[in-house]
């Protein structure tokens, strides 16, 4: 969306208290016609009777008083290039946001694709805009996204819009899968596995605004346990809190067993 700006001291500028309220009517709607169809300030003979009943009087009441100038096949806005944005900038602006959105879609893809390597990356652990955004959008989460948020409470599977997955919030009801229990405890021994994961949900529940969104939960589960694998090997170990069978005191827990999957 391309604005046509207007200084909040129009109201009392000699040139359009000279002009009148009609001519700066027309001032107005041809301002943000030539905003729209990138003509550079240039408004055609032939678009004035479609903008106002006597058009061409107002134009050259406009031009009087110095707002507009006559050009070949139509008029001019003055000193447009000052205050308004060019074509050239325009068609620049649009080239840098498809070769950013380009960028991103391409980055998502690879991401999706190393899902199933040994390493691991989440794609919601990266700040930037999501694959839905548009220029001239800058309301952050929009209606339909909270509206899926919501829908998603008690499902972990993010949601799919137009092909493309959204962020959401962790699910009140979200619990490590019996197949990311055995890849913590296979991955990451030195980690207490019930006392890292009541830590994980605790964090992504108390945690506002868009960093507390993410596109796989999975996968952030296990970027968090691969930091607790490693802050493990660089602090004493606390007892009692290995995530794998190294603790042979009577009663310990036996993660070998079927029934004890779950942290």
């Amino acid at each position: 969306m391309t604005w046509f700006k207007v200084d909040d001291s129009l109201h009392s500028h000699p040139k359009a208290m000279a002009a009148g309220l009609a001519p700066m009517g027309l001032w107005l709607i041809a301002g943000s016609w030539s905003n729209a169809n990138l003509t550079d300030g240039f408004v055609p003979d032939y678009m004035l009777p479609r903008f106002a009943e006597g058009a061409s009087e107002h134009a050259e009441k406009l031009v009087a008083v110095g707002l507009w100038r006559r050009a070949k096949g139509g008029y001019r806005f003055h000193d447009w290039h000052e205050y308004q944005p060019t074509r050239e900038s325009r068609i620049a602006e649009r080239e840098k946001w498809r070769d950013k959105k380009a960028k991103q879609r391409a980055g998502y893809n690879e991401k999706q694709s190393s899902a199933s390597s040994d390493v691991v990356v989440s794609p919601g652990d990266n700040e930037g805009d999501s694959l839905g955004d548009s220029p001239g959008d800058s309301s952050g989460e929009s209606r339909l996204s909270r509206s899926q948020s919501r829908s998603r409470k008690n499902n972990q599977q993010p949601s799919v819009v137009g092909g493309a997955k959204r962020a959401t919030r962790i699910a009140d009801d979200w619990t490590p899968s019996p197949a990311l229990v055995a890849w913590a405890q296979e991955k990451c021994p030195n980690v207490d596995g019930r006392y890292e994961t009541q830590q994980f949900v605790d964090y992504w529940r108390a945690k506002s605004g868009k960093d507390a969104t993410k596109l796989d939960w999975d996968l952030t589960f296990q970027t968090w346990f691969r930091r607790a694998q490693k802050d493990a090997g660089s602090k004493p170990q606390r007892a009692g809190n290995r995530l794998a069978g190294a603790d042979t005191r009577s009663g310990a827990t036996d993660w070998n067993d079927p029934k004890n999957l779950e942290f």
